[in-house]
């Protein structure tokens, strides 16, 4: 029997008394501070729907902020665990905090549904990474429908500009690879800061190379600087973002100058806008009917919809792991882990996950689309 129920994870809660034996114990580990803090904070919003209970057995929310530092991302899963024998970690946010966390999770046979979407963090499924699952695409998955686009759409010239860490760098090397496929030249790479004001620099430098067409490779807020001071030099080139851009106050700052943006389309924003054929579409559908019933129209976005995933996967893997063990020992861990590997088809807000003991991404290229912002709406375009 499943219940559901909002998620009453106050780190204060934590250490007052110990959870009943029988209870499962999920740590929640997010940036609600720091540079992340607007994507970690729409992630515990997502947290709000899990099940309160699983076939008889109640469920606890243990939240943590890592404060987007991989150094502190590690103490805090180690208190999670050492503290309150958590049986499953979601999180952490960022791609750093989750590479810094294998360690650990590999240390007390922990599994790990991380909210980042390098590929490399679950991939090759080794003797560590067999720990580490995600509910996010791969930055192939994204590159995939915008490469598509461009070739389509006679890009000879491209200029690169995103995040100036392991999230930029992944859009660095994945660029690289699909303009060489594509017969595309990368004329410009540069990179800035998450908490930049400014990007004139490097957006002379990309103006000064002249090319087709521009990708940002950033989120939220800070993507839209870029776009900003590329129109504010005249740059009439086409535009392309990654997922990241659908969230937040994207479309807010850059109001019409954002329109004609091309970007990979997630169910969980534009479930609207694909066709009813869609194998994720019901489930989009009914993830953003009940995230704005409780968050407010347009609130829904896809890092919202990677933690509410994530509680799904838990959600029906649970029954099977307590078959072959009691919360808080270390088969009940690993039937955790063995039956998240085994879901096949499950539709979530992000796509139909199926994983594998080679595949810990469980999302393909399926749960993307190219989509455009049109009049401050994303939809799918053909």
């Amino acid at each position: 029997m499943l219940k559901r129920a909002g998620v009453a994870c106050l780190a204060i809660q934590l250490f007052v008394a110990p959870a009943s034996a029988a209870d499962i114990n999920v740590g929640i580990l997010l940036s609600t501070t720091g540079p992340a803090a607007a994507i970690g904070n729409a992630e515990r919003n997502g947290t709000s729907f899990g099940a309160s209970e699983i076939a008889g057995h109640k469920v606890n929310y243990l939240f943590l902020d890592e404060a987007s530092d991989s150094t502190a991302a590690v103490a805090a899963m180690r208190k999670l665990f050492q503290g309150s024998s958590i049986d499953i970690l979601v999180g952490p946010t960022t791609t750093p905090g989750s590479f810094a966390v294998i360690d650990p999770a590999v240390e007390y046979r922990v599994p790990v549904i991380t909210l980042a979407p390098v590929n490399a963090l679950v991939a090759p499924v080794d003797a560590r990474r067999r720990w580490i699952f995600k509910t996010t695409t791969n930055d192939d998955h994204e590159a995939t429908p915008l490469f598509a686009h461009m070739k389509k759409s006679g890009v000879r010239k491209l200029a690169l500009i995103g995040f100036g860490d392991s999230y930029g760098d992944a859009w660095s090397k994945v660029s690289a690879e699909m303009c060489a496929a594509a017969g595309i030249a990368l004329v410009a790479d540069e990179k800035y800061a998450r908490t930049d004001n400014t990007v004139v620099g490097q957006i002379l430098k990309i103006v000064a190379a002249d090319p087709d067409a521009v990708l940002i490779a950033a989120s939220g807020a800070p993507a839209a600087l870029p776009l900003l001071q590329l129109r504010e030099k005249g740059f009439a080139g086409k535009v392309y973002g990654t997922l990241g851009a659908t969230f937040g106050d994207f479309r807010k700052l850059t109001g019409a100058q954002g329109d004609g943006i091309f970007v990979p389309l997630s169910p969980a924003v534009g479930a609207a806008s694909l066709p009813d054929g869609h194998p994720a579409k019901q489930a989009a559908l009914e993830f953003i009917q009940r995230y704005e019933g409780k968050f407010g129209a347009g609130s829904r976005n896809i890092f919202a919809g990677s933690a509410y995933d994530a509680l799904l996967l838990i959600e029906r893997a649970a029954p099977a792991a307590l078959k072959v063990g009691a919360p808080g020992t270390p088969e009940f861990r690993e039937g955790l882990r063995s039956a998240i590997e085994g879901l096949k088809g499950l539709a979530g807000s992000r796509g139909v996950y199926n994983y594998g003991p080679n595949d810990h991404t469980g999302l393909d290229q399926t749960a993307l689309t190219l989509g455009q912002l049109q009049k401050g709406e994303w939809v799918a375009v053909p």
